[in-house]
């Protein structure tokens, strides 16, 4: 009897030993295959960064890009490289407002155009943010489908959650840039000359200096381990400069995205979860102006499709 409890016993820990091994190993597949998603897009995004050229030949996106868009020459690796992470926003409606080049140059004409394109003011969650109209008409909208739910949709981050200025992405940049410096430094990647040299230089012009850095491994991003572009939009040319993007608390929640979606909010930059873009159109319409859906976990994310 003895013997027959203690081989029962040991049968019920193999048991609970397998189960918990099967379970971690499921849990392991689907985070590799997330990280494989991710990798894919990363690789895909770093070519525009190793070529000398790449022309954009995909004819739905640049069919409705906006008539007097200034698209990057096949030689300009960075705004090619701005257009595809950022380039979602630029196929929407011809009632919204976006501007008609990739980067904005400076706080002149972020100002000139945010005061073209117009904005409206709301207080969510305590948190005052700024939107374009149809945008905030859309998140109100979302909000309020969200609240019979008994759910809420508010911003992640304060005010910088929506509307920003260029001295924002400025400010967000050197977030990185600075301690990427004292950590290289400090590892001997980078010489005291070198850190000095790229300190003195205006943000807008670190950003080619910083990017042929990460080439060879230099990485600026949050964690170190990839391009400063995963991390922070280089000065300029983020989206919430347009005032069509909003940095949402309860991104993880799949009720949430769904509502969001069905008014025109969809995650647009795979780099950055929190992250949504007014569209202003319906999902089935997205393939139609050239974006392709991308899988990553369980969420989708809208990106360009820059080539056929």
């Amino acid at each position: 009897m003895r013997f027959l409890r203690l081989f029962k016993f040991n049968l019920l820990v193999l048991l609970v030993v397998t189960i918990c091994l099967s379970s971690s190993c499921g849990r392991n597949v689907r985070k590799s295959s997330d990280n494989r998603a991710v990798e894919k897009l990363e690789a895909s995004a770093e070519t525009l960064l190793s070529r000398p050229s790449r022309r954009v030949t995909n004819q739905k996106f640049l069919a409705y890009l906006p008539k007097d868009f200034a698209l990057p020459e096949d030689s300009d690796e960075i705004g090619l490289r701005i257009l595809s992470d950022y380039g979602a926003m630029f196929v929407v409606p011809g009632h919204i407002k976006v501007p008609l080049r990739c980067i904005f140059a400076s706080e002149e004409e972020v100002q000139d155009f945010q005061k073209q394109a117009t904005f409206i003011t709301a207080s969510i969650g305590g948190v005052k943010i700024e939107l374009q109209p149809a945008a905030m008409k859309a998140l109100l909208a979302a909000r309020a489908d969200a609240r019979q739910l008994k759910l809420d949709i508010t911003p992640r981050g304060g005010s910088e959650a929506a509307r920003r200025s260029y001295a924002d992405t400025v400010r967000l940049w050197y977030t990185r840039v600075s301690p990427a410096l004292s950590y290289w430094h400090k590892r001997g990647r980078l010489s005291r000359e070198q850190v000095q040299e790229l300190q003195q230089l205006s943000a807008s012009a670190q950003v080619p200096r910083i990017l042929e850095l990460e080439k060879n491994g230099v990485f600026f991003s949050q964690d170190l381990s990839k391009s400063i572009l995963y991390s922070i939009a280089a000065p300029g040319t983020s989206q919430h400069i347009s005032m069509l993007a909003l940095d949402v608390s309860q991104f993880g929640n799949e009720q949430v995205r769904r509502i969001l979606a069905k008014h025109g909010w969809f995650q647009t930059v795979y780099s950055d979860l929190p992250h949504f873009t007014y569209l202003g159109l319906p999902e089935n319409d997205l393939s139609v102006r050239g974006l392709q859906a991308v899988n990553v976990g369980n969420q989708v994310f809208w990106i360009p499709l820059m080539n056929d």
